[in-house]
């Protein structure tokens, strides 16, 4: 279970990322706005969609993006892929690094322009941005010095944070209806959990039995 439990979650996450991002991007407002309403309730749905309606490029460029990397990442972790078509592995990680900068730097900038939360609701953004960029400015230094394993452990880190977001979407709903919780306080507090959850799936991931941190934890053990 320990094995295939968190790429099975990871790849679940990516998924919905998928799926959500396609969502905003292509699909009108307005037909959104009853799923919205179903799961948050009617006022937030008239609110936030007519948010959108008035600024919709910043949300729509932030959501294709977001497809646009999974699909990225998808190649990028795909073992098959990298070994055959090295080059393009390159060129196809450079792209999706570039991704992993903008999308957070954009999501904030989405919670800013569209108050999804307020101001409560920006500061679980700022605080998963910096990790993120952390995380990608130090798989950069890893992958210059050659030093594959790192970067693919920072790698990782970075893509479970950016797709954990697809669990606000799924919990939104939960602290809303069952727990009757304001939308708005709801989706503030959900910001703070999906990229959490992400983070400590990749640990698992890349600590398991053969994976590329245990492995280097076994060899510096037989070393010593």
């Amino acid at each position: 279970m320990r094995t295939w439990l968190p790429a099975a979650f990871l790849i679940g996450l990516a998924l919905g990322a998928f799926a959500f991002g396609l969502n905003m991007a292509v699909v009108p407002f307005h037909i959104q706005a009853a799923s919205v309403a179903t799961f948050s309730g009617q006022a937030y749905a008239d609110e936030q969609m007519a948010n959108f309606a008035r600024n919709p490029l910043l949300i729509r460029s932030h959501a294709a993006l977001g497809s646009i990397f999974v699909v990225l990442a998808a190649f990028q972790f795909w073992r098959g892929f990298r070994n055959r078509h090295r080059r393009l592995h390159r060129i196809m990680g450079y792209a999706a690094l570039a991704c992993l900068v903008v999308l957070p730097v954009s999501g904030v900038a989405s919670s800013i322009v569209y108050p999804f939360a307020g101001p409560i609701g920006v500061l679980p953004n700022v605080v998963w941005m910096v990790a993120i960029l952390f995380c990608v400015g130090a798989g950069l230094k890893a992958i210059r010095r050659r030093d594959i394993v790192n970067h693919e452990a920072w790698v990782t880190r970075a893509t479970a944070m950016t797709v954990g977001i697809t669990l606000s979407r799924l919990y939104e709903p939960l602290l809303v209806q069952v727990f009757h919780m304001e939308s708005h306080a709801a989706l503030a507090l959900v910001f703070w959990l999906g990229q959490g959850e992400g983070l400590i799936a990749a640990e698992f991931w890349l600590r398991r039995p053969g994976g590329p941190l245990g492995r280097k934890t076994s060899r510096v053990a037989a070393r010593a």
